[in-house]
């Protein structure tokens, strides 16, 4: 691993702490949810509402911040490259949505894959890519300039810089976001990742609506 690559990651790594803190410290209120309860997740108290975000989705058709209305939704950052964190999770997110499944429909995650790479990440190769790891899985992608905005207001870090091959890698933030039924930011479930404790406090968040 080169100097250069070392140092990004330790950025990502340093920004996602801060973002963690930023959460803990300046967005938590008297939550209807109880914090203490709380095994995996951070609650956010009043939700936050989503940057405005227009992009695609694996089936090549417009998604916006409506898309997610009426449904619960997970949401991870990655890209269809990822080596090993993002096969990882979505493997993790897998499970969850199985560990789950006793909800009712209503109740039940919606899994979303949003693209940190989308120069190389079509909607074709999302779609091959999520429903390889179960066929409700969704992947959203667009033009890198809109990905970008998103990430950025939402505060999700992503950094690439490019190898002396020519090519490039992509670091990103491995948290998942929990949004709810009006498509509002609802708690952040930081790594590492504990499939039984996000799924008792998924459980929990939901039961207080």
């Amino acid at each position: 691993m080169s100097r250069n690559q070392i140092v990004v990651i330790s950025l990502v790594a340093i920004v996602a702490a801060a973002a963690g803190a930023l959460l803990a410290r300046g967005m938590l209120g008297n939550s209807s949810v109880p914090q203490a309860a709380m095994t995996a997740g951070t609650v956010l108290d009043p939700p936050r509402a989503l940057p405005t975000f227009s992009l695609i989705d694996q089936d090549n058709q417009p998604v916006t911040n409506a898309s997610l209305n009426g449904r619960w939704t997970l949401l991870f950052f990655g890209f269809t490259n990822c080596p090993d964190v993002c096969p990882a999770t979505l493997t993790q997110l897998a499970q969850l949505k199985k560990k789950l499944a006793d909800l009712r429909e209503n109740e039940r995650p919606h899994v979303v894959l949003i693209t940190a790479d989308p120069e190389r990440d079509t909607p074709e190769q999302l779609r091959t890519y999520v429903k390889f790891f179960d066929p409700s899985f969704a992947g959203f992608t667009g033009s890198p300039a809109d990905v970008e905005r998103f990430t950025r207001e939402l505060g999700v870090p992503v950094a690439i810089s490019k190898t002396s091959e020519g090519a490039y890698t992509v670091d990103h933030s491995a948290a998942i976001f929990l949004i709810d039924r009006d498509a509002k930011f609802r708690a952040l479930f930081s790594t590492p990742h504990d499939i039984n404790k996000i799924a008792a406090d998924y459980r929990l968040i939901v039961e207080h609506g």
